[in-house]
């Protein structure tokens, strides 16, 4: 059975190593089944690691069982963050769908302003051959702006969710560094009162 920070290191891989979603600029799917496999693994390992130091001095229950609630309480966090990754997944999909629809939407637009612009051209007399020109300029114009304004709102988006993974990332790697830097003084603890004389000290 892996230890606790084997399986840290193995959910900050899987994050790392999640799979890049297709013309999004390197954002990515966490895959929420190994991230949650993980957590469950980390959540089996937790009361065998409490054992392990409660068999060394026995009279720390107490200092031991306030630090499997800490713990517990990280790991939490740390389920309720992949979870948030997930859910940004699901929102930089929605994304990129709204923004590929409003493009889709944009470039028929356009298409049908350029149509009009065209056939309205063609029916004019020479006489209004000016005023042909200045609507399939417009047209044009307008053409940009659409696509523009798609562009922008994708663009906003994708940033927003970027920024959320970025955040949602950094907290489970401090939540990974709290969980070894609890499971180091616990267990230094343990040794320390060992080494002191504490009945249940074994050799």
């Amino acid at each position: 059975m892996a230890n606790i920070d084997v399986l840290l290191n193995n959910l900050d891989e899987v994050l790392e190593n999640s799979m890049n979603l297709p013309l999004s600029g390197g954002r990515c799917i966490v895959d929420a089944d190994k991230v949650r496999d993980i957590i469950d693994e980390i959540r089996l390992n937790m009361p065998t690691e409490i054992k392990q130091a409660k068999a060394v001095v026995a009279d720390r229950n107490e200092i031991l069982s306030m630090a499997r609630k800490e713990a517990e309480g990280l790991i939490r966090k740390a389920e309720e963050r992949a979870k948030a990754l997930v859910d940004q997944a699901a929102i930089t999909r929605q994304a990129n769908a709204k923004a590929l629809a409003m493009l889709n939407e944009a470039n028929q637009k356009a298409t049908e302003i350029m149509t009009q612009a065209t056939t309205k051209a063609s029916d004019l007399t020479s006489q209004t051959t000016s005023k042909a020109t200045d609507t399939l300029t417009q047209a044009n114009l307008r053409s940009r702006e659409m696509k523009q304004a798609a562009y922008d709102f994708s663009e906003n988006a994708l940033r927003a969710t970027e920024e959320s993974l970025a955040k949602a990332l950094a907290e489970v790697r401090a939540t990974r560094q709290a969980l070894k830097t609890t499971a180091v003084e616990s267990m230094r603890g343990a040794q320390g009162a060992g080494q002191s004389g504490v009945p249940g000290q074994k050799g």
